[in-house]
């Protein structure tokens, strides 16, 4: 690992993505979603018409998938095959698939493979549910975003998403493969009464204190 990375990890609707871009803006680094990565893959297997019921199935199509990615002044656009997933992201198929193609090992050993690539020419500030755990555990800037059940259902229900934060969070704490968990050492801040400024500025500061 080259590059310095500002891991960024919980559970879904806790407000990673929106301070990871606004603490990678304040920084000059790369914004970076590992779920994006995962929603890519979980869109090609829509796609492609594959279900997560058969590892092997998933195994044998991962393997021929072809993933690139183009920097631009928001993050990282995804490509896979040549086509570009942006724009389906946030499909319900998407979103009802994803949390079960992650549980695969050999599914989060690719993506986690191209995580860990990019740290390798750039500073980062990933957000994901596993990156201060799994990805980069020997970063030493970790940070773990969490808010009230509730709070983070009215947040989904505001951004029209269709997924249940009660069954993505069961699913993400009791896959077999890198279970959502705070990582060790991590900076925990509750997100429930602090608005979006609130949070950065906390990452900030505690960044500061990190530093010196």
């Amino acid at each position: 690992m080259s590059g310095r990375v500002i891991a960024i990890d919980g559970p879904a609707a806790s407000g990673k993505s929106s301070v990871s871009r606004g603490v990678a803006s304040a920084l000059g680094f790369l914004f970076v979603s590992s779920g994006h990565f995962y929603r890519a893959m979980a869109w090609g297997a829509v796609r492609d018409a594959i279900t997560a019921a058969e590892e092997e199935a998933v195994k044998n199509w991962i393997v021929a998938k072809k993933l690139t990615l183009t920097e631009s002044s928001d993050g990282i656009t995804l490509s896979l095959d040549g086509m570009d997933a942006t724009t389906h992201l946030s499909d319900p198929a998407v979103a009802a698939m994803v949390s079960k193609l992650a549980a695969f090992p050999i599914v989060r050993d690719t993506v986690n493979a191209r995580l860990r690539a990019l740290a390798e020419s750039h500073d980062l500030v990933m957000e994901g549910r596993d990156i201060g755990s799994v990805v980069f555990p020997e970063t030493p800037w970790k940070f773990y975003l969490d808010a009230s059940p509730e709070e983070r259902a009215r947040r989904r229900a505001k951004e029209g998403a269709v997924d249940s934060v009660a069954e993505r969070d069961r699913l993400d704490s009791t896959r077999a493969t890198a279970p959502l968990t705070i990582p060790k050492g991590a900076t925990v801040i509750d997100t429930t009464h602090l608005d979006l400024n609130g949070v950065i500025a906390a990452v900030l500061g505690h960044l500061q204190e990190l530093k010196r």
